[in-house]
């Protein structure tokens, strides 16, 4: 009788070790994946916190423009341009900040009074876009060699800016260097003779 009643609990006994056993693995995998999620959560708040949304690029070189060419602050150029950043030209690419502060300083010499305006502005991914103005009159130092005219400069342009964690890593400028040139007097419009050349 005992004999036979061991044997009817056996198989429940056995049923209920399994089921012990297959929940307890469920609470160990469980509390892993939370582990496992909670590690994955901390690296990808790392990686969105260096990943800025194009409105965040595009309110980074807004105000590096407007500190920089408008206020004369350098230290700006230092903050948002990375160390190693290219300034691509038509002429070189260089690294670093010195030759894009020299650009700025130089024409802020030349005018004192230099405004810089953005006309249009499209950022998309890693990418600003920027249609700028820059306008002033040239009664400071020479520029490009031209002593101060007097006159109302107006240069235009187009900037595209790459930027990487939070910081331009490169740029790209094309501007109106033959207009200029015209507005300085050094080459000469259609039907007007060069009068602002440098003389030697």
């Amino acid at each position: 009788m005992i004999v036979n009643k061991f044997k009817r609990v056996l198989p429940v006994v056995a049923l209920l070790t399994v089921i012990g056993c297959s929940s307890q693995a469920t609470k160990i995998n469980a509390e892993d994946a939370g582990k496992t999620t909670a590690v994955t959560a901390t690296e990808a708040s790392k990686v969105a916190k260096k990943r800025l949304s194009p409105e965040e690029n595009n309110k980074i070189v807004v105000r590096m423009y407007e500190r920089a060419w408008n206020q004369g602050d350098m230290k700006i150029v230092d903050d948002t341009i990375s160390p190693d950043g290219l300034d691509h030209s038509p002429l070189s690419t260089e690294k670093g900040t010195a030759g894009f502060k020299k650009i700025i300083q130089s024409f802020r010499a030349a005018m004192p009074d230099l405004k810089l305006t953005i006309e249009d502005m499209i950022f998309n991914g890693d990418k600003v876009v920027h249609r700028w103005r820059v306008k002033g009159k040239h009664t400071g130092a020479p520029l490009f060699g031209v002593p101060a005219s007097g006159k109302e400069i107006v240069l235009n342009g187009i900037s595209i800016l790459r930027l990487e964690n939070g910081k331009i890593a490169e740029r790209w400028a094309n501007l109106d260097q033959l207009g200029l040139l015209q507005q300085l007097g050094v080459v000469p419009a259609p039907g007007q003779k060069s009068t602002g050349a440098p003389k030697k």
